[in-house]
């Protein structure tokens, strides 16, 4: 079981050539996060659509693995107590996905290094990406 945030699912379902160790270990786990990450992924795949229209087809494919993925998502409210008290080291959204890890007690798994840097999370956070 894991918490999987944005960056790390984008990597997965975009085809990221770096993302060969990061699909190795989300495998055969049990994928969750914030209802956020529905929000961000999408965003992400917008803006890669809108700034890049060679890319909308690719956009597209990882939009419908996306949605197609398992993912038990949760609400946010019972975690922003938790988010406010992470506000000095990251965002709220970064936070959100942190707070969730600690409340499940697994670890959270991104791309993102300076939230794998971030001070004052109390789960582990395996950072993947390019080398």
């Amino acid at each position: 079981m894991i918490v999987i945030d944005a960056s790390a699912v984008l990597d997965v379902v975009g085809g990221d050539p770096f993302s060969a160790p990061l699909a190795h270990r989300v495998a055969g786990q049990h994928w969750h996060a914030p209802h956020l990450i529905d929000l961000e992924v999408l965003h992400a795949l917008r803006r890669l659509a809108m700034h890049h229209p060679s890319k909308a087809e690719l956009a597209e494919a990882a939009r419908a693995e996306f949605l197609a993925l398992t993912i038990t998502r949760y609400s946010h409210v019972d975690l922003r107590d938790r988010i406010w008290e992470l506000r000095d080291s990251m965002t709220a959204y970064d936070a959100a996905y942190i707070a969730l890890a600690e409340a499940l007690d697994v670890p959270l798994i991104t791309t993102d290094a300076r939230l794998g840097r971030a001070p004052g999370s109390r789960c582990a956070v395996e950072v993947f990406g390019q080398p």
